[in-house]
């Protein structure tokens, strides 16, 4: 039975349980302003080395400042979660709050469970007092193609200090009315 909570401290390190196995075919890259999709095969079938333990570290600190950090489980077991921060980002003229985080499981993509979350990270930006959510995403198409489908743009001019951090995402913002 899947149910919706907020996750605690403790809970943070379950974040790396999450399976990212994923076979991707298509990514974007940005040039000239805009997107320019590319065939390239990858099979993602799990965490870089080092990677989760690396997010482990910065979303601890995320939670300790504030930040919101939300998760679905299937009885015990972590299968999706999302972490907005609470610092702010100045972008495209306006005061955003970043998605750090945004996975759900292999075995339960399809459900509807990304989406959700996304609506719950949006609301959770507009509490925190911002403008929009700043979206860094990895360039897979399908991650990409989601992230637009729910209504994000492309930021032409991305965050300097997050694009140094992640210079190959798509980054992206979704403004709040």
């Amino acid at each position: 039975m899947l149910h919706l909570r907020p996750l605690a401290e403790d809970d943070i390190a379950l974040l790396k349980t999450i399976d990212r196995t994923e076979l991707i075919e298509e990514f974007y890259r940005l040039q000239d302003g805009g997107l320019v999709c590319y065939r390239e095969h990858e099979a993602v079938t799990g965490w870089p080395a080092g990677e989760a333990e690396h997010d482990e570290v910065i979303l601890q600190q995320c939670y300790q400042r504030g930040g919101w950090l939300q998760g679905i489980f299937d009885d015990a077991r972590l299968v999706a979660a999302a972490v907005v921060d609470c610092l702010p980002i100045a972008s495209a003229g306006l005061d955003l709050r970043q998605l750090k985080f945004l996975h759900v499981s292999q075995g339960w993509r399809g459900l509807g469970l990304g989406r959700q979350l996304f609506a719950l990270a949006r609301e959770q930006a507009r509490a925190m007092g911002a403008q929009g959510l700043y979206v860094s995403a990895t360039p897979s198409r399908h991650t990409v193609d989601f992230y637009q489908g729910l209504g994000c743009e492309l930021l032409v001019v991305p965050d300097p200090e997050l694009l140094r951090l992640e210079p190959e995402d798509i980054h992206l913002c979704l403004r709040l009315a």
